[in-house]
Formats: structure tokens, C-alpha cells, sequence
């Protein structure tokens, strides 16, 4: 719903323009607005720590973009480029410091059957062939990753993934037989799902359900 009203917002303040009732000379300055709603929305709607804290990120990037279109601050990338090795420090901190992530789910005892893959400036790739799949959590900030799950058995019904790459990328490789539902965002760039879906009167079909992200960067998934 929300991006289509800011569509219907952005026609509307455009249409009154053209009309002269109001004017558009200035309303540029306020696009750090979007970023802004789009953080809030995701913090209220998420159900993942993972994504309320994306949403978090969206709001004070949005926060800081505002201020300095009405001269509030003045953001300079001299002064203001030491930020995104804080962002990333803190990131790597709560990522070792947080525990076990709530929306993953707990493995059975001596199995390993949850994929992680976390990138900060390198790449990952992580082959899965656990014939109980649940699920898994997978990152890449400025960098790449790739997780494999061709070999892959799951003996649920459904399994769930979140992928999370801000200026990065993930490709997540699936199974001909399983069907992909890809619930993902992508923020000046792509989420994708590029698989071949599987009839879904398929005996025994089943469910990988992807989550996420992709915040000027790419998520692809393929079988």
C-alpha cells in the first residue's frame, strides 16, 4: 500500500503544480521523506529483529538526508564518510554480541540444519545438503555471497530464509521441485526471484519462503 499512495502523492503534488496551485520549485528537498516513511512502515510491520533494525537504519538515513536539504546540518562526505565504518563496526558488534537470532529456528540436537553467511567487505558461499532444512539468516554488506541449497532436503512443509544485502549481493540457489514464495524488499535495488515454479498440485511439494532486503544491492534467487 505504501508505495503506491506516495505514487498517488507525488501525481497529485505534481497535477496541482501544473494547475499553479501549488509549486514544485522546492518540494524536491523533501524526498528524504520517502526514505523515512518506508523505514517506519517497515519498523511497525516487521516481525523480524533483523528488519526492524533495516527500518531503523532507513529512518535516520532519511533523518539525516532531511536535515541537510533544510539546512539543519550540513552533511559533507569529507566529514561524514568515518559513519559508515561506525555503521559497519556496529553491525559485526551486535551480529557476535546478540546470540542466537530469534526468528531462526533452533536445530535438532547434533544437526546442523540452519545456513549462515555473513559478508562485510569479502563473500561467503555456503552449500547446503542437510536433508532437514529449516531455514537460515544470510548478510553481505559491500560484499557477496552465495548460498546453495540444490542438495537440499527438507522434511517440513516449509522452510524460511532471510537474506539481508546492503550494497551487496546474495544469490540463492533452490531446488527444481521446491516452490519459491520471495517476500523481499528492494530499496534502490532488485529482490528477484528468477526460479522455475513447480506445479503446485506436485505430490510433496514443497516451500521456501525468502525474506529480506536488498538496500542498493541485488538479491537473486535461481534453480
Amino acid at each position: 500500500m505504501i508505495p503506491a499512495l506516495v505514487i498517488i502523492g507525488i501525481g497529485v503534488l505534481f497535477l496541482l503544480s501544473n494547475l499553479h496551485v501549488v509549486y514544485m520549485q522546492d518540494w524536491y528537498r523533501f524526498w528524504p521523506v520517502l526514505l523515512i516513511a518506508a523505514g517506519l512502515a517497515k519498523l511497525v510491520d516487521s516481525a523480524s529483529h533483523g528488519s526492524r533494525i533495516m527500518g531503523i537504519a532507513w529512518t535516520a538515513l532519511g533523518a539525516l538526508f532531511l536535515a541537510d536539504n533544510l539546512n539543519i546540518i550540513q552533511l559533507t562526505w569529507n566529514d561524514f564518510w568515518p559513519v559508515v565504518l561506525i555503521c559497519v563496526g556496529l553491525f559485526m558488534l551486535w551480529n557476535r554480541l546478540s546470540g542466537p537470532r530469534p526468528w531462526m529456528p533452533r536445530p535438532r540436537h547434533g544437526a546442523d540444519n540452519m545456513s549462515f553467511g555473513n559478508a562485510i567487505f569479502s563473500g561467503f558461499k555456503r552449500k547446503v545438503t542437510d536433508d532437514d532444512f529449516r531455514g537460515g539468516f544470510a548478510s553481505a554488506i559491500f560484499g557477496g555471497g552465495e548460498i546453495n541449497l540444490r542438495q537440499a532436503g527438507m522434511a517440513g512443509d516449509s522452510a524460511v530464509l532471510e537474506v539481508s544485502a546492503v550494497f551487496g549481493g546474495i544469490e540463492v540457489k533452490v531446488p527444481r521441485h521446491w516452490q519459491v514464495v520471495s517476500q523481499g524488499t528492494g530499496v534502490f535495488g532488485g529482490f528477484v526471484d528468477e526460479t522455475e515454479q513447480p506445479r503446485s498440485d506436485t505430490p510433496g511439494l514443497k516451500r521456501l519462503i525468502v525474506k529480506g532486503e536488498a538496500v542498493f544491492g541485488g538479491v537473486a534467487i535461481k534453480n
